[in-house]
């Protein structure tokens, strides 16, 4: 701090040599009145080129003077400005400015202040010692340039400011709202405009009581004068370098090429810019996985998926020239060209005038040329969907794909001055060759990528030794993690159930942590050679019960996020306040749990000193910073800490006691944020590593070197558990893909344990455990489950099976079904589905009931005494239908001897399933273990103990509950109906789509199993016959028929937000607007789902994903009614809440890409992706979300939504894309940046509210939305729409039959109400007037074709078209398996089954009953009660008399004797006599025969429990 005073005394013995003893102009008098007309040319200090501001300066004995001209501070381009002059007069002093939007850093250390805003506020400031405050403002007086006069004028009293006799003087200007410096004097110091500046001039008067010319005041340069502030505060800058565990043990390959791809560029750039700043320390967390896979690429040239393929043999020509693709299958070809582009955004936008990069113009515009060819955003299932290069330019795209894998500053040899890696045998970093590449527009060889592949290999054994020379010059620590990288607090735990509601039951893995630790140390050892203290635990995720394990291998201190500090309590259970800067700002020390189970207690526990991560400036730099010019970044960055360290000084804290902490992932920011369009963060680091190093109140330093300090330290009784996501371990354990994972994970090792137990010597055994430890990593389970979503969560999932099946494989264990290779295609049925079909159940095979199902032979398969002949799969409307034939029927069972008992089962795959990843689920048979094959959920088992004397019989349920213990588990979960199954000649099934989890479009597998049964006891039983050998697939039709509940517009245009969002500037938002203006919105549900559809002004499908579209985001957030779990918060990155009087029960969010379409249940917690579908259509710019009530609840019409719109990003938080104050390349503008005080986003990223145009009493949105406070940290509380009574609607008409003289047509309506049916010129007037519709058009010629109409007055008519027969049916229908079942009580139950649709008559006793009028059905049952009743114990006859549509009848009798305890009780009496009115006989039995008809089913189902509910309904919402 005393270096300037020194700089001053030398200009006091230079002054004859600076001409100040000549004639001088000083002392002057100056007028405080704004004219300038006693200031003398020689005040003239300088003139701004920038601006053209002159700025003068003169002084007599008692008052020092400023002038500045033409600025008028407070219209300056509408935004107004501030002056500020900073004074130093004595030894101390501040070498910050005050904060003004930004603070400025002085050349010197300044003592006094004068600051202008405008006219309203000037004055006079000091520093304390702790801040700037106002001083003494006695006879200080300022004119304040305005509009009408722009000259300014200061005068401050020399006593008012110490009186001094030599000071410093700076000026400067900035604009009053951003803070940024738009002119300064003297005019050699910065004015960028963008950022916080470094003034490194100021203007030195040696002795003021000398006489002298102000304008000949000379500038001294005072660079490198000002040191770090005694008082500065502590700052640990931790990156965290982690790459997750690639490789596949067994066979040696990297199966993703990750390390190896930033390896040469992010891993190298970091530390490489570091070293150019000696200055600024760096702590660098080397992950031991990464740190492996690092060396084997250079050391063992290990191959990874990318690099077999690249160096396989190219075809050449003679000259060289590539002439085919290498040998490889065509998915491969596909694949390698596909993720070829996955680098940085920057390559593709390298400009040739660029002064840094635009020597790789050449390279990067044929990459980006290339990049235009091609597909991108393919997944799996449309990775072959892109058309292949040519071969020359698939040469081109591996050469240059590998070439800008090379960081080019490392190429250019910038970094080369960390350590001599020549001496050590290493290349050298710059590369001529390389860099000629670069230069080349394409047109490689093969020779070329093999230079490039060589080269790579050979400087990949570099970047470990840059880390350990900056380590051994004491600019960086280096610290190291759980070698695999496992969730350390998961594995101490005893077990857990979290929001899925899924028991994971495992003890506590205390060896496996210490087997983690331990190894990542010694590999640290053995090749950096020392053993770290420091430690990254995974994930920052901390536990009571981790601490000791990570103190005993020697480590001091570890970091965590300060939202575990929040969670943690001290001594007497007190929790502590982050918001407390000394709080934050601080190694604690936690403790851990004891041999007592306490923290607080006897048997030891550890110690670690513990410290928290600043969320707030942490995330800036990887989410924010981006978008930001690096200056700018900086400058937001430095202000942060500055504050932080005055509000240590506003608590009476000495900020050189106290440590702040920025810990980030250190790669990812580079090449994933709005960095990745930024030459990669480079620029950013070499601003921030540079101010860092100058900024005189921040000290970087490590956290070691600050716990050499040896202070005391604040002390944690119990730390909080939790990561540094959300402060939970959620992330990794919760989702029920999540708890799948861990239940198959704890599998194998309890297999792997029971095996060591019995082989203690099996050389395996190393492989198995290391193999295990790899399995127990975080990053498989973080890509499992909806919170996170790399796009690719297949290819991790592929890993981690990889990881478990070698735990297998090393010790010779047989594979678990889940890792078979046994997902196949499914059986092709001999023959196929061809549609509906009405199968009578009564076991036997009727003529035609089964034609129609799929029929799946089985004869190849020998089931002994149990063999299956065949089977066949069926559905109606509500049904799933299956028979099995099979040699043994029931009676043989009856009259066998036979020690086992049988048992026939079905088992049906969980409904939608592509893989095993299905929890709860099963993959063995239950009683032979044979493997499905499938991921079974459900399970139908005869029940061959209750079997009727007529074949009727009951079926059991059972649902999967997977693997608990030893076994699966199977839980019963219901029995069917008396006759829903029945054996005689055959079994025949019929189980509900409900019962099975179906509904229209699902899909399922299903396999029919045979088995010879010991016991009740899982596996006590041997499997005969399991067919088909691949399983049997049914996908169920779209049987559902839509009735509209609202159908509105929205307003037009209003996609702005809060009435001024701005789109982001990328053209891929072309064509700029419409893109997130939702103008209509049609609510609609069927039986199964709910349906909206929502129209956009414009829909392009940009990066071609999944669901059809691109850019945009909807989300649905659903009021059921007063409920206790009604959720205000929306989901992440919405920035907004619900009002409470429209809380939410269920949130549905949906993007284009299948992998973000979620929904979120208030009550549970749970997220899932069950039962949504989504799609888009660019033609029709409409997206329809499809949610089943399963899922959004059944209610519809009683619900209230708020559904919201906003833009899609992939990497944003919810995958919403951020609104920021300005629009940037990938962000919208119009909004607010983070707050000041927590870092939150408060400015909502919804842009557009569905709203009714046309109901007047509709909320403003642009007011709604912009209600927000950042200030205030308040969000915007939003509201919706509600659904209106349900109007009159037709639908669900469809032609039931036709013959050549008739058609027998079918339609629903929402209200009862009768209809004209015309065709032509033809009327048919409808008699009935209830909601489900059936008319039979007769006098219709044949071999015509007719458009019909159904109308009702008032109503959208439906259309129907048809043919009549051009033959005339003469044939009636067969009439077959009449039975008559006397129910107790004297009632008849007649079924029967006729060959095609028919009428219904029975006559019986002299009694007449009528049934369907119309011929709708084949299957037939009618239950009739006769008056008089009839007696007992005599034979009667009933007959069924039948006709087809075409009007050819049949009759069919059966003779049957009422027992005499069926009969009925005594006589009614006559005023009850059922048969009085024979309408209403006749009307009660067709009505319960029509709910026969699959079809009336459907509609009647629909309508009763969706429609009338609407109709009839009290809502909650009405006053």
């Amino acid at each position: 701090m005393k270096r300037h005073s020194v700089a001053i005394a030398i200009l006091l013995l230079m002054m004859p040599m600076l001409g100040i003893i000549s004639t001088a102009a000083t002392p002057d008098n100056i007028t405080i009145d704004g004219d300038l007309s006693e200031w003398d040319s020689d005040t003239l200090i300088d003139i701004d080129s920038n601006s053209s501001v002159p700025f003068r300066m003169t002084w007599n004995d008692t008052h020092l003077f400023f002038a500045w001209q033409e600025t008028d501070w407070a219209g300056l381009n509408n935004e107004g400005a501030d002056l500020f002059i900073y004074l130093n007069t004595t030894d101390g002093g501040s070498p910050l400015s005050k904060e003004w939007s930004l603070s400025q850093t002085l050349p010197f250390p300044a003592d006094f202040a004068f600051v202008i805003e405008d006219s309203s506020y000037s004055s006079l400031q000091t520093y304390d010692g702790i801040g700037w405050v106002e001083a003494d403002q006695t006879d200080v007086s300022a004119f304040v340039g305005w509009s009408g006069n722009k000259n300014t004028e200061i005068s401050i009293p020399w006593s008012n400011i110490g009186s001094p006799t030599s000071l410093a003087v700076i000026a400067w200007a900035q604009w009053q709202d951003d803070g940024n410096v738009w002119t300064s004097f003297p005019t050699e110091n910065p004015a960028s405009n963008d950022g916080a500046e470094t003034f490194t001039h100021a203007y030195v008067i040696a002795d003021r009581t000398v006489e002298q010319t102000p304008g000949d005041t000379p500038v001294v340069d005072f660079t490198g004068t000002i040191e770090k502030m005694d008082d500065a505060l502590n700052l640990a800058i931790v990156f965290h370098q982690h790459q997750p565990y690639y490789k596949n043990k067994l066979t040696g390959m990297i199966e993703m090429p990750w390390v190896r791809v930033h390896g040469m560029t992010e891993y190298v750039d970091s530390p490489g810019i570091l070293a150019q700043h000696p200055g600024t320390k760096v702590t660098y967390n080397l992950v031991p996985s990464f740190v492996e896979q690092l060396i084997e690429y250079h050391r063992d040239g290990t191959a990874d998926v990318h690099t077999d393929f690249a160096r396989r043999y190219w075809p050449v020509d003679a000259n060289g020239t590539v002439t085919d693709y290498p040998n490889a299958t065509a998915l491969e070809l596909h694949t390698m060209q596909f993720q070829s582009f996955w680098n940085s955004g920057w390559i593709y936008n390298v400009s040739a005038d660029d002064s840094e990069l635009g020597w790789l113009y050449p390279a990067a515009s044929r990459y980006s040329e290339i990049y235009g060819m091609t597909l991108h955003n393919l997944k799996p299932a449309t990775i072959m969907d892109d058309t292949l290069l040519s071969p020359q330019d698939f040469l081109d795209l591996q050469v240059l794909w590998y070439l800008f894998q090379f960081s080019p500053d490392y190429v250019l040899g910038e970094y080369q001055l960390i350590e001599d890696s020549v001496a050590s045998g290493r290349p050298a970093h710059y590369n001529q060759t390389l860099k000629a590449l670069y230069e080349q527009n394409g047109d490689y060889t093969p020779a070329d990528l093999s230079f490039v592949l060589a080269t790579q290999q050979e400087h990949l054994a570099n970047v470990l030794p840059m880390y350990s020379a900056l380590a051994e010059s004491g600019q960086v620590e280096l610290t190291t993690t759980p070698y695999y990288h496992p969730i350390m607090p998961l594995l101490m735990m005893d077990g857990w159930t979290f929001e899925d509601g899924i028991r994971v039951n495992k003890d506590s893995w205390p060896d496996d942590v210490a087997s983690q630790l331990n190894n990542g140390m010694d590999l640290f050892e053995q090749e950096l050679g020392f053993r770290p203290t420091g430690m990254w635990p995974s994930e920052q995720s901390v536990s009571p019960a981790m601490v000791q394990p990570v103190s005993d291998v020697g480590i001091q201190w570890m970091v965590t996020d300060e939202v575990n500090l929040e969670e943690s309590t001290v001594a007497g259970g007190a929790t502590i306040d982050t918001s407390i800067a000394s709080n934050l700002a601080i190694p604690w020390i936690a403790t851990g749990i004891g041999d007592d189970g306490t923290s607080t207690g006897t048997g030891g526990g550890g110690e670690v000193a513990v410290i928290f991560r600043d969320r707030v400036i942490s995330d800036r730099i990887a989410f924010q910073y981006g978008s930001m010019t690096p200056a700018a970044a900086v400058s937001d960055f430095i202000a942060y800490i500055d504050d932080v360290r005055q509000q240590l000084l506003a608590e009476g804290k000495d900020p050189s006691d106290h440590l702040l902490t920025v810990a980030l992932d250190g790669e990812n920011w580079m090449f994933m944020s709005e960095f990745q369009h930024q030459d990669g963060g480079r620029p950013f680091m070499d601003e921030w590593y540079g101010r860092l190093a100058s900024h005189p109140s921040i000290v970087t330093t490590t956290p070691s070197e600050f716990l050499e300090k040896n202070l005391t330290l604040p002390r944690i009784e119990t730390i909080g558990t939790g990561s540094w996501i959300d402060g939970t371990l959620s992330t990794w354990a919760g989702e029920a893909e999540e708890s799948l994972g861990w239940q198959r994970l704890i599998e194998a090792r309890q297999a792997l344990i029971a095996f060591e137990e019995t082989n203690p010597t099996h050389s395996g055994l190393d492989a198995a455990w290391e193999s295990l430890y790899i399995a127990e990593g975080s990053d498989w389970f973080w890509w499992y489950g909806l919170d996170q979503d790399s796009g690719y969560d297949e290819l991790w999932d592929t890993l981690f099976k990889v990881h478990l099946s070698n735990i297998y494989r090393a010790i010779g264990l047989e594979l678990p079904p889940y890792l078979q290779d046994l997902w196949t295609n499914p059986a092709v049925p001999t023959l196929p589905n061809t549609g509906i079909i009405e199968p009578m159940i009564d076991g036997i095979a009727l003529p035609g009931e089964w034609d129609g199902a799929a029929k799946y032979n089985a004869s190849t398969v020998d089931g002994g005494t149990l063999d299956i002949d065949s089977f066949y799969l069926g559905y109606d409307a509500s049904n799933v239908y299956v028979r099995v034939d099979m040699a043994s029927t029931p009676d043989f069972f009856e009259v066998s001897d036979l020690n086992w008992a049988p048992d026939l089962s079905i088992y049906f795959m969980q409904a939608n399933a592509v893989n095993f990843n299905e929890v709860e689920t099963n993959f063995r048979t239950y009683y032979g273990n044979e493997i499905l094959g499938f991921p079974a959920k459900k399970m139908i088992s005869f029940d061959f103990n209750q079997i009727r004397e007529d074949g009727k019989a009951k079926w059991n349920l059972f649902d999967a509950q997977g693997k608990i213990g030893d076994n699966e588990q199977w839980s019963l979960s219901g029995t069917s109906n008396l006759g829903d199954t029945a054996a005689e000649d055959v079994y025949e099934f019929r189980i509900p789509w409900s019962d099975l989890g179906l509904s229209p479009r699902y899909s399922t597998r299903v396999k029919v199993v045979t088995s010879e049964v010991n016991s009740l006891a899982y596996g006590d039983g041997t499997d005969s016959e399991m067919a088909p050998p691949a399983p049997a697939e049914m996908i169920l039709p779209d049987l559902e028929q839509w009735v509209t509940l609202l159908d509105i517009d929205d307003n037009v245009g209003d996609e702005t937000g809060d009435g001024d969002y701005t789109y982001p500037l990328a053209s891929d938002f072309a064509p700029g607007s419409g893109l997130f203006d939702v103008t209509h919105l049609k609510v609609s549900q069927s039986s199964w789902n709910a349906r909206f559809e929502l129209t956009f002004g414009e829909i392009t499908d940009f990066w071609s994903l999944s669901n059809g579209f691109s850019h945009q985001i909807v989300q649905i957030y659903v009021d059921q009614g007063d409920t206790m779990w009604g959720e205000t918060d929306m989901l992440e990155g919405a920035n907004a809440v619900i009002h409470p009087e429209w809380a939410w029960e269920v949130a549905i969010s949906a993007t284009g890409d299948p992998g973000a379409v979620k929904s979120v249940n208030s009550q549970t917690g749970e997220t899932s992706a069950k039962g949504i579908e989504v799609s888009g259509n660019s033609d029709s710019n409409t997206v329809i979300i499809t949610v089943s009530k399963s899922v959004i609840g059944p209610d519809i019409p009683d619900y209230r939504f708020v559904i919201v719109a906003g833009s899609q990003d992939g990497f944003g938080p919810g995958k919403w894309r951020d609104v920021d104050a300005d629009a940037k390349t990938w962000r919208l503008g119009g909004g607010d940046d983070p707050s000041e005080l927590d870092g939150i986003d408060y400015d909502p990223n919804v842009l557009d509210i569905v709203f009714d145009t046309d109901d007047t009493n509709s909320p403003d949105q642009a007011a709604m939305l912009s209600a927000y406070n950042v200030e205030a940290q308040e969000y915007a509380v939003l509201t919706g729409i509600e659904i209106p009574e349900v109007a009159q609607q037709v639908y669900g008409a469809q032609v039931v039959s036709t013959t050549a003289t008739s058609a027998i047509l079918e339609w629903s309506t929402t209200r009862q109400q009768a209809a004209n049916v015309t065709c032509g010129n033809l009327t048919f007037p409808e008699q009935g007037d209830g909601l489900t519709h059936t008319i039979e058009l007769t006098g219709l010629t044949f071999d015509t074709s007719y458009n019909c109409s159904i109308v009702i007055d008032g109503v959208t008519p439906a259309n129907l078209s048809f043919n009549t027969s051009a033959e005339v049916d003469s044939i009636p229908p067969e009439i077959l398996n009449l039975m008559v079942e006397v129910i107790e009580g004297g009632s008849l139950k007649v079924t029967w089954y006729t060959s095609e649709e028919a009428t219904e008559t029975i006559e019986v006793g002299g009694q007449i009953f009528v049934g369907d009028t119309v011929a709708l059905r084949k299957n037939h049952e009618m239950t009739v009660v006769l008056y008089p009743e009839l007696v007992a114990l005599e034979t009667y006859t009933l007959a069924i008399q039948v006709s087809d549509a075409s009007g050819n009848s049949n009759t069919s009798s059966v003779d049957f004797v009422i027992a005499e305890e069926d009969a009925a009780s005594p006589l009614p009496d006559e005023e009850n006599n059922p048969n009085e009115s024979n309408n209403e006989s006749t009307d009660t039995v067709g009505v319960g025969n029509l709910l026969q008809n699959s079809v009336v089913q459907l509609g009647l189902l629909l309508v009763v429990i969706l429609v009338i509910t609407a109709l009839i309904r009290t809502r909650k919402y009405q006053d």
